[in-house]
């Protein structure tokens, strides 16, 4: 291993993007599956008028008996009757698709990279012991078309309350959360919610739930297990994304497990020169604590616009990127 003299702090300001302000729903694929059409009885009963018959006279009368000649009778004439045209039969009601339940603190979910993307999921949870992209920690009712003013509330009270539900903050791991609302035939049944998902993502800054088994609650509580520490096999340039990797083999980043908190929900921020000194004194003062073996360290820290977002935590790295690289953990 190499050792480098001296410290070197790369600094850059970590921007956590909010959510973008709401817009109106989005119409999900859906196909409306036509009634099929009813054929109207058709009249095919002609009248049958019965045939007039004359009888056969066949007694011949005598010369000495008088005989009355009788004139037949006419057979009554049949009326046909006209059959009663029955109504068609009522068209069926499409059905109603099966829509989702609102969701619940604790529920897990297998959303899509496409519902993550979208920010929109209208799928049933299942259950944490099966393979799962998010679980949810918080859960706002709102209308069924929120405001942009809504949602970002809901995503700077989500940052807040995620420690709570964890265990420690979400700079600390792999773990991070992200912000789902309801599909849209959730909002045609009438659901206004927006709902708050830990999840473990594969980037820095991602925001797409990487599929894990098992709740996370409470998960950070005694420190970040191995599953949930971030490592990156080689640190990217300027501008390209973190890429997280297992940390069981050789690496040259270590995300370290302790972060400085500089300021509650409703603290104003403190400042780009203040929280940047702050930032870099603090993780100077732990990064070896983690990673002896390196005297390299890079940190992010909240700008002005991450902090109004709900980031109010910096970030710790420690580098060794032209040594032989950081042990496994």
């Amino acid at each position: 291993m190499k050792k480098f003299v001296g410290c070197l702090a790369v600094v850059f300001a970590l921007l956590v993007t909010s959510c973008a302000s709401a817009e109106n729903v989005a119409g999900a694929d859906t196909g409306d599956t036509g009634a099929t059409e009813s054929t109207e009885p058709t009249d095919t009963t002609e009248p049958t008028d019965t045939t007039e018959t004359t009888p056969t006279d066949t007694t011949e009368p005598t010369d000495t008996t008088e005989t009355t000649e009788t004139t037949p009778t006419d057979t009554t004439e049949t009326t046909a009757t006209t059959p009663t045209t029955s109504p068609p039969p009522t068209q069926p009601t499409p059905p109603i698709p099966d829509v989702a339940p609102r969701p619940v603190v604790g529920n897990c979910y297998q959303a899509t990279k496409r519902a993550f993307r979208q920010q929109r999921d209208g799928t049933d949870p299942v259950s944490c012991s099966r393979r799962h992209t998010g679980e949810t920690f918080q859960v706002f009712y709102v209308g069924r078309y929120p405001t942009g003013t809504e949602i970002d509330d809901a995503w700077r009270k989500c940052h807040g309350r995620f420690p709570a539900y964890v265990g420690a903050a979400a700079t600390l791991s792999r773990l991070d959360l992200a912000l789902i609302l309801p599909s849209t035939q959730q909002v045609d049944a009438g659901q206004g919610w927006i709902r708050c998902d830990v999840i473990k993502k594969n980037y820095y800054n991602s925001r797409v739930g990487f599929p894990v088994t098992g709740s996370v609650r409470n998960v950070l509580a005694g420190g970040v297990p191995r599953e949930y520490r971030g490592c990156v096999i080689r640190w990217p340039k300027v501008d390209q994304a973190v890429t997280f990797a297992s940390c069981n083999g050789s690496h040259q980043a270590e995300l370290i497990p302790e972060a400085l908190f500089l300021g509650p929900p409703q603290a104003d921020y403190p400042g780009m020169a203040t929280a940047k000194l702050r930032s870099e004194q603090f993780c100077e003062s732990v990064f070896q604590d983690y990673v002896p073996e390196t005297l390299n360290y890079y940190y992010y820290y909240p700008t002005a616009a991450s902090w109004r977002s709900g980031s109010h935590y910096t970030t710790c790295w420690a580098l060794d990127t032209e040594g032989d690289g950081l042990p496994p953990l």
